[in-house]
């Protein structure tokens, strides 16, 4: 076991017997197994169940008087159904000892971790102890389904429009001291609340000078309504505002947990979607070099996370000089070679995805953007 083990005990009859039928020394078998792992004995519960080294923690409730025993005589197994949902398949070995080969419902995990995996069909029903462990120990579901939930809220806001509020006054000169009104649109079936956005709002004054910055705290905003959020008067023109007007920071992880809603296919899209090979691993830490659509292009790659950069400008890139792009694993099959990776900005927004063959150190296909072009590239 890896962190802890814990066990409650009801009812544990001692049934350990100078002689005894069968049935009654599988009984004892179960019976020795739930007292080593109430003790939290390692070595036993080890020599008794050797998978169980794959669980975080096991928890068993046993009663000699309600355990079932049905037997398989073709297989040579024996099942001990301890209570509803929670049995060990045992065989028995040459030297006529008893081990656990595979149990249901004996694997414990929080609570929390427990329903949010059921919801999301992580955890399934019929799974042994061990296949549901190899489950729950990937914890990047709930990462990824953070992400593409605020993947969903930054295409769900946008400004509709801009309008602006205040009067030019003349001192000396000629000042605006206008101030700018947004109306932000959520087009998604969600509310939103106010702390996933702000406006962030610069200008500079008529003929250059220091630039006025103001963060305007965001509203909440219900599913498919428009809010209106209105700057000071910052004593500048409109004319000369640069800068982010809409700044999506997302849902925080405690908001994300109260608002979404599981299907029961999250895990199964999570899988689909994001790469989970066993293969994946070393084969993906490399570094390559050589053109996407024409451009120089270097991508480095550590596992699961990249970055790419690319040094010539490019409309069609929407990059700078030397600007840098964050790179995510979407799906890897070691087989074939396929690798789709997305691409993301800095501050999070997805560009779009490169979908290619990675083999032998080389990595070619296409560069597939939001907007539906696509640029050739070849790295090596």
């Amino acid at each position: 076991m890896k962190n802890w083990i814990f066990a409650s005990m009801a009812a544990c009859v001692s049934l350990l017997m100078a002689s005894c039928s069968g049935d009654d020394k599988i009984k004892a078998f179960a019976e020795e197994f739930a007292i080593a792992v109430a003790n939290g004995d390692r070595a036993s519960i080890i020599r008794m169940y050797p998978d169980a080294e794959k669980g975080d923690s096991l928890a068993v409730t046993f009663n000699a008087d309600s355990v079932v025993i049905s037997k398989d005589e073709a297989q040579k197994l024996t099942t001990l159904t301890l209570s509803k949902g929670v049995d060990l398949v045992v065989s028995e070995n040459a030297d006529g000892e008893f081990v656990i080969q595979s149990s249901h419902g004996v694997f414990a995990y929080p609570a929390a971790e427990t329903a949010f995996a059921k919801k999301t069909g992580q955890w399934k029903e019929g799974l042994t102890d061990a296949e549901l462990a190899e489950r729950m120990a990937d914890k990047g579901l709930a990462d990824y389904l953070f992400e593409e939930f605020n993947n969903k809220v930054k295409s769900a806001l946008s400004i509709a429009k801009t309008d602006t509020w205040g009067d030019d006054y003349y001192e000396g000169e000629w000042v605006s001291s206008k101030g700018a009104v947004f109306h932000v649109k959520n087009s998604s079936s969600m509310d939103i609340p106010g702390s996933a956005w702000n406006i962030i709002y610069k200008e500079g004054y008529w003929g250059g000078g220091k630039m006025a910055t103001e963060e305007v705290p965001g509203v909440d905003v219900k599913a498919g309504e428009t809010v209106t959020v209105k700057t000071k008067e910052l004593g500048s023109s409109m004319e000369s505002e640069t800068g982010q007007r809409l700044n999506i920071k997302g849902f925080t992880k405690e908001e994300f947990m109260a608002t979404f809603i599981p299907t029961g296919n999250e895990y199964e899209e999570y899988v689909k979607n994001n790469g989970r090979h066993k293969a994946v691993g070393e084969s993906l830490i490399f570094l390559v070099e050589g053109l996407m659509g024409g451009l120089d292009t270097r991508l480095s790659m550590d596992k699961n996370r990249g970055f790419l950069m690319y040094t010539t400008n490019s409309n069609e890139l929407e990059a700078s000089t030397n600007q840098q792009r964050d790179v995510k694993l979407i799906s890897y099959d070691p087989s074939s070679g396929r690798l789709e990776l997305r691409v993301s900005r800095p501050d999070g927004t997805v560009t779009g995805n490169l979908v290619g063959t990675y083999k032998n150190g080389e990595y070619n296909g296409q560069f597939q953007n939001v907007n539906g072009k696509s640029s050739a590239f070849s790295f090596k």
